[in-house]
């Protein structure tokens, strides 16, 4: 590790895609830059340096620029490097490979051993890609099983393939049959049959589709009894006059809060960074969290008294429905004030809404909690338990801007000196130009929810300290009012040189809770009164926090951690909660071949002959008690001969053609 890569918080592995990029020796540093860490993996030892990219941008990288705004689940274009011969590589950004450089599971190993949530929750995740996916020609990557990752309850693939270009709904049942049907629970095996028959008609109806895979993901969910705590802040921080951040719960926004808006209080978290203006940026910020406070009680209220689960796809239309009243409420005072421009005041917005739906199941009815998340401009959250850190929403961006409209890579975006800029704000123009970022979640495990503005997540702040955090909170040994506080903390500590505003909402499975009260009992040895009430100084606001248990019954204090209300009985955490929690046994770390890049359908670990030669490996490593050597020696002499991707590259970068380069 040289200086450079030192002062990167985090590790940049890339996927190396290019003529025998899977056979380079590990350790083996290609074009001065790049460590081969494992087959096709390689780490990036320059990260603050810009890789280089192809010039104009050919039509194979087309793809996954179009795929930038789906980071949760699908890769994107890092750049290319030239090894000795000359020939290029293809690096890929944003891969499923862990801290440790290793390959994430593939889905058809750990698919049998899933619980039945988890093999539609994954299902879910699928079918919610093909549109996105054929709308610029990779839907075939859904259907390359060694192309698809799992990171816990999270989808990630390793590349785009275009081969066929416009696979068909039967395409996908085919696939789905061959793949998931053999192994899938029975509950999720009948209805992979039912979809796969609808899916192979002459014409059908894909939404109704994806609302009966969604019926059944509730069913599954219906068993995940949880509890919620919330709390925010905001600070000025030390080098700004005037704060223009504003967040939701905080105690300037539970002074106007009446009896009516207690049930919002754990299930609902806003962070506003304002921008334009003088005072403006404050002005708007405020009267965004306050106008969407008021109307999503109202959307809470509905979701309680309904005697079914409401769509998706409405709960969406609702929420950005909400937005769309504050949007034009802060556009229509720009107007009446004379602001064009620059002066024109606005706000970014991430948005956390727990809903709790109503689901018919054979025991009756019962709860399950849907979050619904929302965001506009470069506000974020984050997903975090004790393995992982994810991040869930895109900056709107210049930048990003550029790239998903195919106009140019990341590396060459992000150097334009308004590449940081903001794309898009609330209040800022009408409504119709605007394009709120809605998604919906599932919780099938404790963590914690973090909602940021960029005063915290600016220079890979979140990424490089989460793990110094969320273990405390997860179990409730720290309370949550005094981890806000540390956050902010660690913001004007790093950062500095921007207004901080952080909401976390802790999401506690029943059983965790428990386990976790006690912990937090034994751990504070008569501290409480220390912890939970923090000093403030100067410019902060007090940290309000407010939890709410399964039932609905709530409790809130200022300056003071709550009591999770927890009724349900303790219940045993199933595998696929630990494994979320604890992290998995993985040992499927196997990366694909030059040839699976090239035809998913053949998985390595159904050739007899290289399983007989590995089980040849182990016993002669067992008896020559040389294991790391001679493991080296025989993985080298067993790995199957590469298939060409990249064409043999001259110094001309542009001679990189889509056809080699795709992974097919």
């Amino acid at each position: 590790m040289n200086g450079e890569e030192s002062k990167y918080p985090f590790k940049q592995y890339v996927w190396a895609l290019g003529h025998g990029t899977n056979k380079i020796p590990i350790g083996d540093l290609v074009d001065g830059r790049y460590k081969v860490v494992a087959p096709s993996i390689w780490l990036d030892t320059r990260p603050d340096e810009t890789p280089k990219v192809p010039e104009p941008v050919p039509s194979f990288a087309m793809p996954y620029l179009k795929a930038y705004p789906y980071q949760l689940n699908l890769p994107g274009v890092y750049g290319i490097c030239h090894q000795d011969s000359g020939e290029a590589v293809l690096l890929l950004s944003n891969v499923p490979v862990n801290r440790q450089g290793q390959l994430m599971s593939a889905i058809a190993k750990v698919w049998p051993e899933a619980t039945a949530f988890r093999q539609v929750y994954w299902l879910w995740q699928m079918i919610a890609l093909w549109e996105p996916l054929q709308s610029f020609g990779a839907a075939a990557s859904l259907l390359k099983k060694s192309n698809i990752r799992v990171e816990a309850w999270r989808v990630r693939l390793i590349g785009l393939s275009t081969n066929p270009t416009a696979p068909t709904y039967a395409d996908l049942a085919n696939a789905w049959e061959g793949i998931y049907l053999p192994a899938a629970k029975p509950e999720i095996a009948r209805m992979i049959r039912s979809v796969c028959k609808q899916l192979k008609e002459e014409a059908p109806d894909f939404d109704s589709i994806k609302e009966q895979v969604n019926a059944r993901l509730l069913q599954e969910a219906a068993g995940n009894t949880m509890s919620f705590q919330v709390a925010g802040a905001t600070s000025t921080g030390p080098r700004m006059a005037r704060n223009e951040d504003a967040c939701y719960p905080s105690r300037a926004e539970l002074k106007r809060t009446g009896t009516a808006d207690l049930p919002l209080l754990p299930r609902l978290a806003i962070v506003c960074d304002g921008v334009g203006g003088h005072e403006g940026g404050e002005v708007a910020s405020q009267r965004v969290v306050r106008s969407l406070q008021l109307q999503l009680r109202g959307l809470l209220a509905e979701a309680m008294e309904q005697p079914k689960a409401i769509p998706p796809q409405v709960v969406i239309d609702q929420i950005e429905a909400a937005i769309r009243v504050a949007n034009n409420l802060i556009a229509q005072q720009n107007d009446q004030q004379g602001r064009a421009d620059r002066q024109r005041m606005g706000t970014t917005l991430v948005m956390a809404l727990v809903l709790p739906q109503r689901v018919e199941t054979p025991e009756g009815p019962t709860e399950v909690n849907e979050l619904y998340l929302t965001h506009i401009g470069d506000s974020r959250a984050y997903w975090i338990t004790p393995e992982h850190c994810q991040l869930l929403t895109v900056d709107d961006d210049i930048a990003g801007k550029e790239v998903s409209a195919g106009h140019s890579f990341y590396a060459t975006a992000s150097k334009r000196p308004n590449a940081q800029a903001l794309s898009q704000a609330v209040g800022v123009q009408e409504y119709d130009k605007l394009q709120p970022h809605t998604q919906r979640f599932l919780f099938e495990s404790s963590g914690v929810l973090l909602l940021c503005s960029d005063g915290l997540s600016d220079n890979h702040q979140v990424e490089a300290s989460w793990a110094n955090y969320v273990g405390l909170i997860v179990k409730q040994i720290v309370p949550l009012d005094a981890a806000v506080e540390s956050w902010i903390e660690l913001a004007n500590q790093k950062n500095g040189h921007d207004n901080v505003a952080v909401v976390l909402m802790n999401a506690i499975m029943t059983a965790v809770a428990d386990e976790a009260a006690l912990a937090a009992a034994q751990s504070r040895n008569g501290n409480a009164q220390r912890q939970g009430e923090m000093t403030r100084s100067g410019h902060r606001e007090v940290v309000v926090s407010a939890t709410v248990g399964s039932s609905g019954a709530l409790t809130r204090s200022t300056g003071r951690s709550a009591t999770a209300t927890l009724p349900q009985p303790p219940v045993t955490l199933t595998p696929a909660s630990r494994a979320l929690l604890y992290g998995e046994d993985d040992d499927d770390d196997t990366p694909l071949t030059a040839e699976e890049m090239e035809d998913f359908s053949v998985e390595p670990s159904q050739s007899p002959a290289k399983a007989q030669r590995w089980v040849t490996a182990l016993l002669a490593l067992i008896v020559a008690g040389v294991i790391g050597s001679v493991a080296w020696l025989l993985w080298r002499a067993i790995e199957p001969t590469a298939e060409e991707l990249l064409p043999p590259a001259t110094q001309d970068t542009e001679t990189v053609t889509p056809e080699d380069a795709a992974p097919e």
